[in-house]
């Protein structure tokens, strides 16, 4: 009645979550560039107008 004690079995979870943490920081990233990019564009169109006249609090 000896118990043998079994090598573990190769897990490769560690490898694929990094792999899974990888993929999902570069999609982050790109979600991101993506968004600031549509931001610069939206805020590039708007046209503030200088000559506006400004009220002028001396008197």
């Amino acid at each position: 009645m000896a118990l043998q004690i079994l090598p573990p079995d190769p897990i490769q979870t560690s490898e694929t979550f990094l792999d899974l943490q990888l993929v999902m920081v570069i999609t982050g990233l790109a979600i991101g560039v993506f968004a600031v990019l549509k931001i610069t564009k939206l805020l590039s169109k708007i046209k503030i107008d200088k000559s506006a006249k400004k009220p002028s609090y001396t008197s």
